[in-house]
């Protein structure tokens, strides 16, 4: 007769952990477009540069996450975007500012480079010239990742 209570017990208790526990937390959504670099930018290594985003086109919008992060990414030929997510290029600093300056990396030179603002979305540039130092193996020292359908992969 225990038994049978006890499995009575345990049928109530079993469907709340079968369910999904649903977060309701608040998830944003801003992009402010990135104004500079634009196509046509030419940087060199070891310059510093500002990178500017439009932020009146948030519309008043307080995201989130007030803090983002820029990394320094690559397109392929086919048209992939390849992000160098070693270190970011610049971190910690408010995407509410609409500005950030930053020391432009040694990468090998090429016409094919984007930056990418992450904070509580991505928001990317247009592709531009990095004049920078050319290595025999004609890659940089942070390790390129794809970036597809909103999951990184190797």
């Amino acid at each position: 007769m225990w038994t049978t209570s006890l499995l009575l017990a345990l049928a109530a208790v079993v469907p709340s952990f079968a369910n999904p526990l649903h977060m309701r937390l608040r998830r944003d959504s801003v992009a402010p477009p990135i104004t500079n670099p634009t196509a046509g930018t030419v940087w060199r290594a070891g310059e510093t540069q500002m990178i500017t985003w439009d932020v009146e086109a948030l519309h008043g919008v307080r995201p989130s996450n007030p803090l983002a992060k820029i990394y320094l990414g690559t397109v392929t030929p086919e048209g992939e975007e390849r992000f160098m997510l070693g270190d970011p290029l610049a971190s910690g600093f408010p995407i509410l500012g609409g500005n950030v300056n930053l020391t432009v990396p040694s990468v090998p030179s090429g016409d094919n480079y984007f930056v990418c603002v992450f904070g509580s979305t991505r928001d990317t540039s247009a592709a531009f010239t990095i004049v920078g130092v050319d290595t025999d193996e004609g890659t940089s020292s942070q390790s390129p990742l794809v970036f597809a359908g909103g999951h990184l992969a190797h």
